[in-house]
């Protein structure tokens, strides 16, 4: 496995869909996270030139990507460690990328944060994707999916075989294209909403008053809030909506 555990994408016809996924957004930078080896590259830099910038962690690439598209701003960095206002500028931004698996979650969020966003392409693990996707009641629902939805919507592109990296990984992977959205106005009532539901899945084996109560919060009154929400006690996390979230996380506000 190369240094940074990157694993490159080899397919021409996969690599145009992706860069396809970009048709119709308007933006004014667009940013590729870990061109690796250019595959991606290839068909974004004739289309978006004027526009892109690439963020490349691993100094021993950056030759080849310079000799290869000449003119293109490469930028040798960790992404999760960027001034994302610097790297963009001024105007809406579009990011995309085969992320590593290690920390897509953590770019995925880095993005959505952003105040310019105007759309995302990024490819994952394909279990990582269900989860962004899941809805409620689905076995991979969860935090991730909750907190992506309160962002973004998320749309599957594709699901990738692994033989059509190299090296050749051990899971298939998932492209999925984000749009922003606001979903609350203050902040103060999104931090609200994201430590309940750090709190509500911290145990996904308990009901949601007793995750709730392990994590802190007043069984009582998490009991009261659930049944004020129009549930019952033996609701579990994995059953309730963004907008039901949002609204428990409101009543528990008052208390």
């Amino acid at each position: 496995m190369p240094k940074y555990s990157q694993v490159f994408l080899n397919d021409k016809d996969i690599c145009a869909r992706i860069a396809g996924a970009l048709e119709g957004a308007s933006f004014d930078r667009l940013i590729e996270i870990g061109p690796g080896g250019g595959a991606l590259t290839s068909f974004l830099f004739p289309r978006y030139g004027g526009l892109m910038k690439a963020v490349e962690i691993d100094s021993a690439l950056l030759p080849a990507l310079r000799e290869k598209f000449k003119g293109l701003e490469v930028v040798n960095a960790d992404f999760l460690q960027t001034d994302l206002a610097a790297l963009a500028g001024p105007g809406r931004a579009a990011f995309i990328g085969n992320l590593p698996y290690d920390c897509a979650t953590a770019i995925l969020e880095k993005t959505l944060f952003y105040g310019g966003l105007e759309l995302s392409v990024f490819m994952f693990q394909r279990e990582v994707a269900r989860r962004i996707t899941a809805s409620p009641g689905d076995s991979d629902y969860g935090g991730l999916s909750l907190l992506t939805a309160s962002r973004a919507s998320a749309e599957l592109l594709l699901d990738i075989k692994a033989a059509s990296f190299s090296p050749v990984p051990a899971v298939d992977s998932s492209v999925l294209i984000f749009r922003p959205k606001v979903f609350f106005s203050a902040p103060g009532e999104e931090a609200a909403f994201r430590a309940l539901v750090r709190k509500a899945f911290a145990h996904r084996r308990k009901t949601l008053v007793n995750s709730l109560g392990l994590c802190g919060v007043d069984k009582a009154v998490a009991a009261a809030a659930v049944e004020k929400t129009g549930f019952k006690a033996s609701v579990r996390a994995q059953e309730i909506s963004l907008e039901s979230f949002a609204a428990l996380s409101a009543i528990l506000e008052k208390k």
